[in-house]
C-alpha cells in the first residue's frame, strides 16, 4: 500500500485597518510574522483620495495578487475599523482568486467612556 502525503497549502491571514483617511493592509504568516505591508499611499493617492472607495479597492486587489505570489490560495481576512471600502474587501480578494476561509471583524465599539468629572461650584 503507498501512503501519499497529503500537502496543505498555508493559511495567511490578511489584515485590514479602514480608516476614514486611509486604508492599511498587511499580510500576516502563521507565526505573526508581516510579509509584506501596503497602504493607499503607497499606491501614489494623495490628500481626500486615499479615503475613498476605490482606493481601498486596489490596495486590497494588489495585496491579494501579492499573497498569491507567496503560493498561498486560502487566506483569512481580519477587518478593522469604519472606513468606506470595507464592504467591498471580500469581494475583492475573492475576485482575486483567494479562497476566503474566515472573516474577523475586530472593530472597536465604545461602551459609555470615561465618567464625566463632578463641575465645581
Amino acid at each position: 500500500m503507498i501512503l501519499y502525503k497529503k500537502t496543505i497549502s498555508p493559511i495567511f491571514t490578511v489584515s485590514i485597518t479602514c480608516s476614514m483617511n486611509n486604508t492599511i493592509a498587511c499580510i500576516i504568516n502563521s507565526q505573526g510574522q508581516v510579509l509584506y505591508s501596503l497602504s493607499c499611499g503607497h499606491l501614489k493617492y494623495r490628500g481626500s483620495k486615499k479615503g475613498s472607495q476605490i482606493a481601498s479597492q486596489q490596495v486590497v486587489s494588489y495585496l491579494g495578487k501579492r499573497v498569491l505570489d507567496l503560493g498561498c490560495i486560502n487566506c483569512s481576512v481580519i477587518i478593522k475599523g469604519i472606513g468606506k471600502g470595507r464592504n467591498l474587501i471580500v469581494k475583492e480578494l475573492i475576485k482575486v482568486g483567494l479562497v476566503v476561509v474566515k472573516v474577523v471583524d475586530k472593530t472597536s465599539v465604545a461602551f459609555n467612556g470615561c465618567r464625566i468629572k463632578k463641575v465645581k461650584n
